[in-house]
């Protein structure tokens, strides 16, 4: 049913339904999380007197579930040694894609 439907459409049809799947697509699956690079969780890190930043983990699914605002696409677990000198581990960056900055939370 599905092929005969596809055959009876138009080319000008067809291309909207491939668009309207793409669009789909980019808003339900993480890939404005692929598209933040780890260098902004280091930067932000390092703006905030962190040194030694190592990037231990990447999220891009369920990143509000996970302690995210709406607007966040990418949360990076890093260790790195806080501003008083003390090592640290589980330092949180959530990055949000294009206008979004990033958000440092530690436990």
């Amino acid at each position: 049913m599905v092929i005969s439907t596809v055959k009876n459409m138009k080319l000008e049809e067809i291309g909207r339904l491939i668009v309207l799947i793409i669009a789909v697509l980019l808003l339900t699956t993480p890939f404005p999380g692929c598209m933040v690079r780890e260098k902004t969780a280091v930067r932000a890190l390092e703006k905030q007197g962190y040194s030694e930043v190592q990037i231990t983990s990447r999220a891009n699914y369920f990143v509000r579930m996970r302690g995210g605002s709406n607007g966040d696409v990418v949360r990076f677990t890093c260790n790195a040694k806080n501003p008083a000198g003390k090592f640290v581990e589980d330092v949180y960056v959530f990055s949000g894609w294009l206008f979004k900055g990033s958000t440092i939370r530690t436990d």
